[in-house]
């Protein structure tokens, strides 16, 4: 009879050991597989990368892998499953201002999650833009607000007719100001 009761407290200590940690896990178990043996070093920071012109970026969450490189996450909700070119440079910006500020390692690639009006998330990696292209969009966008370029036409329809150009723009028949 002790036998049995023993064998059944150590099942009960072993059901809340298993319990507990599923839901420590729960919070992650939509983290990509190479995240979640990392650990959140940041999440909502702001960091800078000075220069001639400082690039300002604020990281949504960091993750730092076993062997030290971090890894960025943004998390957006969308009413479609998708990753924009803007989610990339976005990241892309805010690895150039981690690596500034910090001078530690940050991964060539990023994960987007995109989580739905169900609530359910989907995972996207990306690769990243370098540090040189993120220096030309920088320049790039300096010459546009100086008036030493030219802006472009996006190849979205929204995105065109949210522009601050668009009464300026003749380059496309859908960007013609009103």
């Amino acid at each position: 009879m002790i036998e049995l009761m023993t064998a059944g407290a150590v099942l009960i200590l072993l059901l809340i050991w298993v319990l507990c940690r599923l839901e420590r896990q729960g919070d992650q178990t939509w983290l990509p597989r190479e995240l979640r043996r990392s650990t959140l070093v940041y999440a909502e920071k702001l960091f800078r990368a000075p220069g001639l012109i400082t690039l300002t970026a604020k990281v949504d969450r960091g993750y730092r892998d076993p062997a030290g490189i971090i890894i960025l996450v943004e998390l957006k909700n969308r009413q479609r499953d998708r990753v924009s070119p803007s989610d990339v440079i976005e990241l892309s910006a805010q690895r150039v201002a981690v690596m500034a500020e910090t001078g530690g390692q940050v991964a060539l690639h990023a994960y987007v999650i995109v989580q739905g009006p169900s609530g359910r998330r989907v995972v996207h990696r990306v690769g990243l833009l370098d540090v040189v292209e993120v220096g030309a969009l920088i320049q790039r966008r300096e010459s546009i607000l100086i008036g030493r370029a030219a802006p472009r036409c996006s190849r979205s329809v929204r995105l065109c007719r949210g522009c601050v150009f668009l009464r300026r723009c003749t380059e496309l028949p859908w960007c013609a100001g009103p």
